[in-house]
């Protein structure tokens, strides 16, 4: 895998981030979950160059830099991701976000329709619908991160307990559905930024504040109706059907809410298709930019 050089920018405090050189009339910013980093990207960064240039970043707080003093809930998050983009992409920025992610890139093209020339949504966090649950071992994980005085030490301790390579071994387990599917390469590099980071006293905190912000979104219904309501921008909506965090439900959902926006439930995979799925992902992400961008 031909990786270009991480790169750091001074957004508030630094970002880090890699790009892949593509035709310059369209930007594709792509935006992780919780608890990931632009490393979840690595798998389609170059095919996606093909139609634009391609920026993948580490979010405040997440995968190396410091949060530096910046916030780490979603509304914060998403007014990092665009100081990013006014200082790093060029043209049409089509932002594209995975679990969380997808949650900024949904709020961003909400509150800045003509910053935004399509959206991708990769896995999503979206409002709950009757007719799914997320898996048992993630609802717990929720209910503790919710407990004043109890999230950051189950993070922390979580983090400590076990060595880097089985922590993100056992993460694809919940992650996806075929964990051999994801390249060596890619799982040493994730390693690598565990064994770096694990110890970072600020990273509980900081996903704890990002976890609690998701659960006030997916537990408040309307204001997930108002913010995907309010998207003006073409939308791409591809999920696993053997999601374990984000139901499948809930996705159809938002598709059977929104007749204009194209939606694929990809059979067999889990949270995070542009890694399980990679070549199924952007096969969907070339066919919907074909139609509906270019």
């Amino acid at each position: 895998m031909e990786l270009p050089p991480i790169r750091t920018l001074d957004v508030d405090g630094a970002i880090v981030y890699r790009e892949w050189d593509g035709p310059p009339d369209t930007t594709f910013v792509l935006v992780h979950g919780l608890g990931g980093s632009h490393l979840n990207w690595l798998q389609v960064g170059m095919g996606l160059s093909g139609l634009g240039r391609v920026l993948a970043l580490d979010l405040p707080g997440f995968g190396r830099p410091p949060a530096a003093g910046r916030g780490t809930r979603v509304m914060d998050l998403r007014r990092s991701l665009a100081r990013f983009i006014d200082e790093a992409a060029s043209g049409r920025v089509v932002v594209i976000g995975n679990s969380m992610g997808g949650l900024i890139a949904s709020v961003h093209a909400a509150v800045e329709p003509e910053r935004t020339a399509g959206v991708v949504l990769s896995a999503s966090v979206f409002p709950w619908t009757r007719g799914g649950l997320p898996h048992p071992a993630v609802l717990a994980a929720f209910s503790l991160y919710g407990l004043d005085g109890v999230g950051e030490r189950v993070v922390r301790a979580r983090r400590r307990s076990m060595s880097p390579e089985t922590f993100v071994r056992l993460g694809l387990r919940l992650l996806t559905t075929d964990p051999g599917s994801i390249p060596e390469e890619v799982i040493r590099l994730q390693v690598e930024l565990i064994r770096d980071t694990r110890d970072d006293p600020g990273q509980p905190k900081h996903f704890i504040d990002a976890a609690r912000s998701i659960a006030t979104y997916v537990r408040t219904p309307s204001l997930g109706i108002r913010t995907l309501g309010a998207i003006r921008c073409p939308v791409l909506v591809i999920h696993g059907r053997r999601d374990r965090f984000v139901p499948p439900r809930f996705a159809e959902a938002a598709l059977a809410t929104h007749p204009s926006w194209r939606g694929r439930i990809l059979p067999g995979i889990g949270h995070v298709p542009q890694m399980e799925a990679a070549g199924r992902w952007l096969g969907e992400v070339a066919d919907w930019y074909a139609a509906v961008l270019r």
